[in-house]
């Protein structure tokens, strides 16, 4: 999900940490702690991740997570998606979408925060996302 960290205000708690990759992760994946305490992809709605990872890694390497609040990523998204919304990782994605109903809502990690709309289909597009 994430490519890159645009901006980090230093004042939010969050940090770029190494942990082990369990399985296959790719740069921007929204990532949570398996239960042998190494990195997986969120891959399922209602999943509660940890961060994106900012680096690619294979099972048993180090993969770099941005962890926390506040910071400003490239992201990928796709669907429609309101300028300023909430955005959570859908059922079998590992992108953000927005988050329209109450369950969703609930499951959000971050703001949509671009501007202007996104109006994409299924098409992944790198939009600016704050994790928190």
């Amino acid at each position: 999900m994430a490519t890159e960290i645009i901006v980090n205000d230093g004042g939010a708690p969050s940090r770029i940490l190494p942990y082990v990759a369990n399985e296959t992760i790719a740069a921007g994946d929204y990532v949570k702690l398996h239960t042998n305490g190494q990195l997986q992809p969120c891959k399922a709605s209602g999943n509660v991740g940890m961060g994106v990872s900012l680096t690619a890694a294979t099972s048993g390497n180090i993969v770099n997570v941005v962890t926390g609040k506040g910071v400003l990523l490239n992201s990928f998204c796709s669907g429609a998606i309101a300028a300023g919304a909430q955005v959570f990782v859908g059922d079998n994605k590992m992108h953000f979408m927005q988050a329209d109903t109450l369950q969703e809502r609930a499951q959000a990690v971050g703001t949509y925060a671009e501007t202007t709309a996104l109006t994409t289909g299924d098409g992944l597009v790198l939009k600016k996302v704050i994790l928190g």
